[in-house]
């Protein structure tokens, strides 16, 4: 009987792990995303109907970024926790996931940084907010 219930607990911690695996996955994908985004909106072009994008793309940047950011940071946020805490019994999923996390938290940091340097640009030179100078 005490076996079973070993069974049972080996298989749920396999199944924990798995899933967890699979957010942060989901959560690296976001952050590629994000990454683009950020790129999209820091570029003068993007804005203009000269550069080709299309109204939806610029509304999506516009309307979405940061609120995926902000989703992204809570679920690193509770993924890592989740990491930290002893969930796991194997050491191979913590290494990969801590991996996996590192990584995450690496694109979702790159994007803000992206996203908000030519911001800290402006703000040194005394212009607008989201201004892109030609020089």
């Amino acid at each position: 009987m005490a076996a079973l219930s070993d069974n049972r607990n080996d298989s749920r911690d396999v199944l924990m792990g798995v899933g967890i695996l699979l957010a942060t996955c989901v959560v690296f994908c976001l952050g590629m995303l994000l990454i683009w985004f950020a790129t999209l909106r820091e570029n003068k072009v993007f804005w203009t109907n000269a550069g080709g994008y299309p109204i939806w793309l610029r509304d999506m940047v516009q309307w979405t970024y940061l609120p995926l950011m902000m989703v992204a940071i809570l679920a690193l946020f509770v993924l890592s926790m989740a990491c930290c805490s002893k969930i796991y019994k194997s050491i191979r999923f913590f290494v990969l996931e801590s991996l996996l996390l590192l990584m995450c938290w690496g694109l979702v940091t790159t994007s803000g940084c992206i996203a908000f340097n030519n911001n800290i640009k402006n703000l040194i030179h005394g212009r607008d907010l989201h201004e892109h100078p030609d020089s």
